[in-house]
């Protein structure tokens, strides 16, 4: 019997006894009134009423406090979240509280008396299986061995049910409502497994109590027994937490293989010694997986020091390793090679056949090496050997040759045989350098001077290089400061007609007279000019002077009729070109017919695509063009067809060879007879002799140009002849 029912039986009790003695007062104050006289019997009566009436009041104040006490305690137990009812030995319902869910009931309340098996009746009133779940219903709430369960409502709640054999025999059922709380479990429950981290819940002793799905996952499948067991090693220094991990940090660890899964790196945290939920204490740890993570750090390393095609370390690495060559005390040698005709391959087989190239020039490199010497790809074509110990040009030479012959073999992409050709300079430690960056300099200085000689060359480093580059350098920096200051000058060579010696034009010859040391020649600093990206500034002089020289020979009434300008390339792709000679012809009032731009043959045979537009558009506006350089070597129709030229220049190497070399008159024949066909006149330039002078007449070529009419002049010296 629940505690709060015994109050509440004493005082029916009392009750009971309380009218009980009412009415046994009553009834013996009726007989008296009855059997003795007035005067006897109504003093006896009201005598007897009082005292009934005091022992009445007497009696509940005794009784008072139980009331009391009983009243709030069923109040209490109405209000809160337990639920009870109770049953007697014949299941028949004797008390419960206003809101439990008994089965059966509506929303009316259950009369005291309703037996169990009429409320089960009606719970399962549309079963079709209803006899046998009433009898499983009674057979549980007669076993006393079911003690705890849970009840699932039929409106989605979730009760906690505790039931209770009381020692009269009857049964108590307590019931909570946990649906909130089930909520709660499953939401941690959730976000136990959902969690990135395996979670492993440990004893003092290391055991294992609980753990989510992916530490099940993590350890093979199946959640050891102990931490020990586990083989969990930590990285690091111990901690003072729990199993010496330390708390609030992340430390690295490895778990080694087990079964079919591999070794896994993870991180490792732990939670402080926690309260357990039976006593003693357990920690919590997490264990997040980064195997992969380590795996795409260490590809990331490789990549970032290493060539993604090749596989050969990058220039990063050949920078470290060409320092601590350097260091060493035994010397070494750097070798440089650079792979010819990449390009080629790239745009007539495409991007995929020189990226094969590269790959097997790269397998044939290593194979090549000694123990302890490395190959590097620096970038492009160009790669790099680091052979330590080899110190003298003969034994890196040796070793170059090996390299030249491995790669020369042919490689089959489809289309036939492709040898692979490789210029190699290669230079010492420590003969020809004392640090890395020296090193390196010296290599690349005798790699450029192979790849000028051409031909696959080996080239050992000499200092004589290093001066040479030094020259450079000190050209170049004077060659910027001449083109600020406008140093240059314009020399100007006749172009006449041969056969009356009459002045019929002039070309302007780019003088610099005052280089480092004097006079330098063109064919010395224009390279260096063009590399340092200074022609466009010189060709914008050479325009500007060349034109201002036709005005003042045009105002003097004298000079040639047409003067003729070399342009760059780069100036040739430039679209603000055209525009920009348009502007400098109306400054000085020359006549477009006037100048006559020439254009290197090789020029035009390379860049015809890209300087077409500019040179349509200089034609457009009534400028001459010259195609310079014709015949020799690189001369083709269709650059006539595509570039309506005003002029073609005859190559000076075939003027050399007349009048005696029979295949120099025999191109001399053909382009003049080109020339006529297409009614394009035809100039040679670099005549020299009277003999070379007839030969060209003798095919129609009237206008010349060379020493034999006179060397380039300057402006006064020309119309002073």
């Amino acid at each position: 019997m629940p505690p709060e029912m015994a109050p509440t039986r004493r005082l029916r009790r009392v009750a009971a006894l309380t009218a009980g003695a009412l009415l046994g007062s009553l009834s013996l104050a009726l007989v008296l009134a009855l059997l003795l006289p007035a005067s006897l019997s109504v003093p006896l009566v009201l005598g007897l009423m009082a005292l009934l009436v005091g022992a009445l009041l007497l009696g509940l104040a005794i009784a008072w406090p139980s009331i009391r006490r009983a009243a709030l305690l069923r109040e209490a137990i109405d209000r809160s979240a337990v639920r009870y009812a109770v049953f007697g030995r014949d299941r028949t319902l004797l008390d419960h509280s206003p809101a439990h869910d008994l089965p059966g009931m509506g929303s009316g309340p259950v009369p005291a008396g309703t037996r169990l098996d009429d409320l089960l009746a009606a719970s399962f009133r549309d079963d079709p299986l209803a006899a046998t779940a009433i009898a499983g219903q009674i057979a549980a709430h007669e076993d006393d061995a079911r003690a705890e369960y849970e009840r699932n409502l039929p409106d989605g709640r979730i009760m906690q049910v505790s039931k209770r054999r009381l020692a009269g025999g009857e049964v108590a059922r307590f019931s909570l409502d946990i649906t909130s709380a089930r909520a709660r479990d499953l939401r941690a429950r959730a976000i136990h497994e959902g969690v990135p981290a395996a979670i492993w819940h440990l004893d003092r002793e290391g055991r294992t109590i609980a753990a989510n799905q992916r530490l099940t996952d993590l350890l093979g499948g199946e959640v050891p027994a102990t931490l020990t067991e586990s083989g969990l090693q930590q990285l690091g220094s111990q901690g003072d937490g729990p199993f010496g991990l330390p708390t609030g940090r992340e430390v690295e660890g490895v778990l080694p293989a087990r079964g079919e899964a591999p070794e896994r790196r993870v991180i490792v945290t732990t939670s402080p010694w926690l309260p357990g939920e039976k006593g003693g204490e357990r920690a919590v740890l997490m264990l997040l997986d980064v195997t992969r993570l380590h795996a795409a750090q260490a590809q990331a390393v490789h990549f970032a020091w290493h060539d993604p095609l090749t596989g050969l370390p990058n220039r990063f690495r050949f920078q470290q390793a060409i320092l601590q060559l350097t260091a060493a005390r035994d010397g070494g040698s750097v070798l440089l090679v650079d792979l010819a005709g990449i390009r080629a391959v790239n745009d007539s087989l495409g991007q995929r056949a020189g990226d094969t190239i590269l790959s097997e020039a790269s397998r044939r490199l290593r194979e090549q090496l000694r123990p302890g010497d490395a190959a590097f790809r620096l970038g492009g074509d160009e790669f790099a050997v680091i052979a330590a110990g080899l110190r003298t040009p003969q034994a890196a030479g040796a070793m170059a040759g090996r390299i030249q012959r491995a790669l020369a073999a042919p490689l089959d992409l489809g289309g036939g045989g492709v040898p692979l050709r490789a210029s190699i300079g290669h230079a010492h430690l420590p003969d020809d350098a004392e640090d890395a960056e020296g090193l390196h300099r010296a290599a690349a200085l005798a790699l450029a001077q192979a790849k000028r000689q051409g031909n696959g060359s080996v080239v050992a480093y000499d200092p004589e290089l290093g001066e040479r580059v030094a020259r450079r350098l000190a050209l170049r920096e004077q060659l910027m400061a001449a083109v600020a200051d406008g140093s240059f000058e314009l020399a100007w060579q006749a172009q006449v007609d041969a056969r009356t010696g009459t002045l019929r034009g002039a070309e302007a010859l780019l003088r610099w007279p005052g280089g480092p040391g004097g006079p330098i020649s063109p064919g010395e600093f224009l390279p260096e000019a063009e590399a340092a990206g200074l022609m466009p500034s010189i060709d914008a002089w050479v325009l500007e002077e060349a034109l201002r020289q036709k005005a003042a020979w045009t105002a003097a009434g004298t000079g040639p009729e047409v003067v003729g300008i070399n342009i760059s390339p780069a100036t040739l792709r430039d679209p603000e070109f055209p525009a920009r000679v348009q502007a400098t012809l109306v400054r000085y009032g020359v006549t477009p017919e006037a100048l006559e731009v020439e254009i290197p043959e090789d020029v035009a045979a390379r860049d015809i695509d890209a300087i077409a537009p500019v040179l349509n558009e200089l034609i457009a506006d009534g400028v001459r063009l010259s195609l310079d350089d014709f015949g020799g070597g690189s001369s083709a129709l269709a650059h006539l067809l595509r570039l309506p030229v005003d002029q073609v220049k005859l190559d000076r190497s075939i003027v050399e060879g007349l009048p005696g070399g029979a295949r120099e008159r025999a191109i001399l024949r053909a382009v003049a007879t080109l020339a006529r066909g297409m009614e394009i006149p035809l100039l040679a330039e670099g005549v020299e002799t009277e003999a070379q002078r007839e030969a060209l007449l003798a095919e129609g070529c009237t206008v010349m140009q060379g020493w034999l009419f006179g060397r380039a002049v300057r402006a006064e010296e020309l119309v002073a002849r």
